[in-house]
């Protein structure tokens, strides 16, 4: 069971890791629906998250093996060079030093959003996100190829889905504990995110296409 904790641990960081859901729970936390609004978007995220892993566990999906077959090492070139892709695009849109930072139009958007729209916000982010769906899937791979009793592949599918969800829990429970002496903590994490969010995301991206680059490459020679 450690073992399987261990495995899922970076795969659920990957995702927890997303500046982009990080920040729309923050600034919908600064709206009028300061409640309803961040808790529908959790529980989307949540749910999107566990249907993907129940489903690849189901599925008996094989996980990815650190030697990949010729046409799966085919693909995580492809990936990785999307990937890279992705990554130098986020660096150029990134704030320059001085530079005020854009306000993207999905960011107005959070102003009036619906309970509803939220939750669906919260599974779209999900969806979306190339690396977020191919973290979950390894997830529940994982938990199938070490044939866990039912139980404790249930305890291993929360346990990845807590650690997964756990930055856009942590504002939602310091807007909840504090109340409104939370807000000039919540602005400083919002203009920190709004500042650094694309840089970070830079990073993850080239992290992750480093990583499926040696494999494949690893794999074809």
């Amino acid at each position: 069971m450690k073992t399987t904790f261990t495995e899922l641990l970076p795969l659920a960081a990957v995702i927890a890791i997303s500046p982009v859901p990080i920040l729309a729970v923050i600034m919908m936390l600064l709206t009028d629906r300061e409640r309803a609004n961040p808790l529908a978007f959790l529980a989307g995220w949540v749910c999107v998250l566990t249907v993907i892993v129940s489903a690849a566990l189901l599925s008996g999906i094989d996980s990815i093996s650190t030697t990949p077959s010729e046409p799966i090492a085919v693909v995580f070139i492809v990936v990785g060079v999307g990937l890279i892709a992705l990554a130098v695009h986020e660096w150029r849109l990134r704030p320059k030093h001085g530079e005020p930072h854009r306000i993207e139009p999905w960011m107005k958007f959070l102003h009036t959003v619906t309970p509803p729209r939220a939750f669906v916000l919260g599974i779209a982010l999900v969806v979306i996100a190339v690396k977020d769906l191919l973290s979950a899937v390894q997830a529940g791979a994982i938990i199938h190829g070490d044939s866990l009793p039912a139980l404790q592949s249930v305890v291993a599918v929360i346990f990845f889905v807590v650690v997964a969800s756990s930055l856009i829990i942590i504002p939602i429970a310091v807007a909840a504990a504090f109340g409104e002496r939370a807000l000039p903590t919540l602005h400083r994490w919002r203009h920190w995110l709004e500042r650094h969010g694309r840089l970070v995301l830079a990073c993850l991206f080239t992290l992750i296409a480093l990583l499926l680059l040696l494999q494949g490459i690893s794999a074809l020679t």
